[in-house]
C-alpha cells in the first residue's frame, strides 16, 4: 500500500518501557503496510508519569493533546487507560492488537494463588483487583505499589514489602516476562479491566495522512473493544472503580463477562449476542438492576 507520498509518521507514546514496546509494535505493523515510511517514536511525559493528577485519563491526556496539535500524527495507548469520552478533535482509529487479557499473579516465592500463606501482602492499587481477590480469599492483605510494571516486578522479587503482585498477562508478554506468572486467573475468578491487553491508536479526526490505520486494525479486537467500552459508558464508571468487562468474539456470537463490586457485594453478568455495542450496554444494564 502506497500512502500518497507521505514519508514520515510520528507516533506519540508514554516513556515507560512497556509503552515504548507498544509503540514499537504499532510501528512494525505500519511498516508492513508500507515499508518506505520513516517512523519516529516521540516520548511524551504525562501527568500520571509525573505523579500528578488522578482519575481516569491521567496517562493519556497529554498524548491526545499532542495529536490534536499536530505535534505527533498518532498516539498509542493501552486501551484500558483511555476514557470512553475523548476530545472531539481526536478519534480512536484502530485496534491493532490484543494480547492475553487475563490477570496473573507474580509471587516472590513462586507460590500459586491458592498456595499463598494467610496474611500475604498483595501489591496492587486497583479497586477492581482488590475486590475480586478479596472475594476469592478474604485472608489476604493489600498495599499500593508504585512504578511501571517492570519496576513492580523488581519490588516483588526483592521480597521486601510484598509477597505477590497482580498484573495483566499482556503486560508480561510484551515485556518478555511471561514465565514470571505463577498463576493465571480465569475470567470467572477475576474479570479483567475493559480494554485490558488491547492497543488503541488515536489520530486527528479526518486526517487523510493516517488513512492506513484501517489496514492495521484487527477486526475481532475492534468488536471486543466496542462492546467493552459501550459497557463502561453505559455503566458510567471507569478503571478506578470495582468494575471489569471482557468480550470474547466467536464465529457467530460475542460473549461478554462483566463484574461490579459495590457495597460489599459482587454482581457478575455473562451474556451473549451479535451486536457489540448493544451487548455491552445490555451487560451494564444487567448489573445496574443488581445494584
Amino acid at each position: 500500500m502506497w500512502l500518497g507520498g507521505w514519508v514520515k509518521v510520528k507516533i506519540g507514546t508514554r516513556g515507560s518501557k512497556l509503552a515504548r514496546l507498544q509503540a514499537r509494535r504499532v510501528s512494525e505493523k505500519i511498516k508492513k503496510v508500507d515499508d518506505s515510511l520513516k517512523i519516529e517514536i516521540v516520548v511524551i511525559e504525562t501527568s500520571g508519569d509525573r505523579g500528578k493528577g488522578g482519575g481516569t485519563g491521567k496517562f493519556v491526556k497529554e498524548i491526545n493533546r499532542a495529536v490534536h496539535r499536530g505535534e505527533v500524527d498518532i498516539g498509542v495507548h493501552s486501551l484500558k487507560d483511555l476514557p470512553t469520552k475523548i476530545p472531539e478533535e481526536v478519534v480512536l482509529a484502530s485496534f491493532p492488537e490484543r494480547l492475553t487479557p487475563n490477570d496473573v499473579l507474580v509471587s516472590s516465592d513462586g507460590d500459586s494463588f491458592r498456595e499463598l500463606p494467610s496474611n500475604s501482602v498483595i501489591g496492587t492499587g486497583s479497586p477492581r483487583r482488590r475486590s475480586e481477590i478479596s472475594y476469592l480469599r478474604s485472608d489476604l492483605k493489600f498495599e499500593d505499589i508504585r512504578g511501571n510494571v517492570d519496576t513492580r516486578i523488581e519490588k516483588i522479587e526483592s521480597g521486601d514489602k510484598y509477597d505477590a503482585l497482580v498484573t495483566s498477562m499482556a503486560a508480561l508478554e510484551r515485556l518478555g516476562f511471561r514465565e514470571k506468572a505463577d498463576y493465571q486467573f480465569s475470567f470467572r475468578e477475576i474479570v479483567p479491566a475493559a480494554g485490558q491487553g488491547t492497543l488503541g491508536v488515536v489520530s486527528r479526526r479526518d486526517d487523510e495522512k493516517v488513512d492506513f490505520l484501517s489496514s492495521i486494525d484487527d477486526g475481532n479486537v475492534n468488536i471486543a473493544s466496542i462492546s467493552e467500552r459501550a459497557f463502561l459508558e453505559e455503566l458510567g464508571l471507569g478503571c478506578r472503580s470495582g468494575v471489569g468487562a471482557v468480550a470474547e468474539v466467536g464465529e457467530d456470537l460475542i460473549k461478554i463477562t462483566s463484574v461490579l463490586h459495590e457495597g460489599g457485594s459482587r454482581n457478575i453478568a455473562m451474556i451473549s449476542g451479535k451486536e457489540p455495542e448493544k451487548l455491552g450496554r445490555e451487560a451494564a444494564r444487567r448489573l445496574k438492576i443488581e445494584r
